[in-house]
């Protein structure tokens, strides 16, 4: 187990490897770190704690990924509805042509379809996945204010 150090600041334990704490942001002395400041496309220095909405930002990163994973989600969910209508289309040619097939094509439309809906629950639980992470993030950013967090996660 690595030796921790506490924060002068806010009293939190924190791990060796860390410079700075993940509470407050402060540093092993308990001063804040220096404000690292970005240039915009203009060449006008803005602050990092800013989130403005200028192409690149922490909003529309957020607004982005929260885009991308309820598309994932979506996409899961499509691959479902297909399996269920593949299995529905098999099953109905089966009951229509006048063999003894109508069985048979039962089985065979679980066997084919199953594997095709568990692929479909598979990708949606990865867009689940996305979006609980997303969620971590958001918040506990220390970039954010509470009125831009819920913005981005109820898509304001």
């Amino acid at each position: 187990m690595k030796p921790n150090w506490t924060c002068k600041k806010c009293n939190e334990e924190i791990e060796d490897g860390f410079d700075a704490c993940w509470k407050c942001g402060a540093l092993r002395d308990g001063s804040q770190p220096p404000k690292v400041e970005e240039k915009n496309g203009e060449n006008d220095p803005v602050s990092l704690n800013t989130s403005e909405k200028r192409p690149g930002s922490i909003m529309s990163r957020y607004k982005d990924a929260y885009l991308t994973a309820n598309s994932i989600t979506s996409f899961g969910a499509t691959i479902k509805i297909i399996a269920l209508v593949i299995a529905g289309f098999i099953v109905l040619i089966g009951f229509t042509n006048q063999n003894a097939l109508g069985l048979y094509s039962i089985l065979f439309a679980v066997g084919i379809c199953i594997p095709i809906y568990i692929l479909g629950i598979l990708v949606s639980a990865q867009g689940q996945i996305l979006k609980a992470t997303l969620d971590t993030a958001v918040n506990t950013s220390q970039f954010l204010k509470k009125e831009e967090m819920r913005r981005i996660m109820f898509g304001e």
